[in-house]
This record gives C-alpha cells, sequence and structure tokens, in this order.
C-alpha cells in the first residue's frame, strides 16, 4: 500500500524528526507496517463509522494517533498525526 499524507500531518511528521527523533522513529515504524501489510490488524484494530482508522502506538508513555483512511486503489492517506489527547 502507498502511504500519503494530508499538509499538517506531514509537517507533524516532519517536525517529530527535528524536535523528537525517537517519537518520529516510532510513527515511521507503524507507517513502515502499514505500508508493508495493510491488513495487518493493528492498523485496523480502530475504525470510525466515517472510514477513519487509527493507529495508536504508546511512545515514551504517551498515546499517539495516526488517523488514516483508505482512498482506493490501494493508498492509505495520514489524516492526522499527534498525542491523543490533542485531538
Amino acid at each position: 500500500m502507498i502511504v500519503q499524507f494530508d499538509p499538517i500531518p506531514f509537517s507533524t511528521l516532519e517536525d517529530l524528526h527535528r524536535h523528537a527523533p525517537s517519537v518520529a522513529a516510532r510513527i515511521e515504524d507503524c507507517l513502515d507496517w502499514l505500508e508493508a501489510d495493510p491488513v495487518d490488524p493493528r492498523a485496523r484494530r480502530r475504525q470510525f463509522t466515517n472510514g477513519m482508522r487509527a493507529i495508536s502506538p504508546i511512545i515514551d508513555g504517551e498515546e499517539w494517533l495516526i488517523l488514516w483512511e483508505e482512498d482506493p486503489p490501494n493508498t492509505a492517506v495520514v489524516r492526522f498525526i499527534g498525542q491523543s489527547d490533542s485531538i
């Protein structure tokens, strides 16, 4: 699956690479397994009624969210990256 980003989550990830590289690395790990195996249950465990899905890794004791939705064919579009308490 191809992973694409809306502008805001892309900018968020770039900022994390500059200011919190360990957090960015963990987010990248999640995006890597989404790209490699989109049917992985970790990527589809939480689904909202609008079709959006959430990946929620715990990083340094904080829950983070990666909100994404499938945009056929074969594309995951990341709509949000941030701490769960910021949404």
